[in-house]
């Protein structure tokens, strides 16, 4: 099961975007095994997006949000 944390929320004109971290502890292969691996999830409004990094979440969400205007 996933695990989401809050990382952050940016606000701009088309409003507002949350960015949370999503954990699994899934082990896929034994060479995995225990190894936590995280994607990012951005949510504004209706639109929900997922990415691998923060700094690509951070991107998305100011897009989505319009705080880059």
């Amino acid at each position: 099961m996933a695990d989401r944390e809050l990382i952050t929320v940016i606000e701009g004109p088309k409003g507002r975007a949350e960015v949370y971290e999503v954990s699994e502890g899934g082990s896929t292969t034994s060479a995995t095994s225990g190894v936590m691996s995280s994607s990012y999830e951005v949510v504004c409004g209706s639109t929900t997006e997922t990415v691998m990094t923060l700094g690509e979440a951070s991107i998305v969400a100011h897009e989505l949000s319009g705080a880059d205007q």
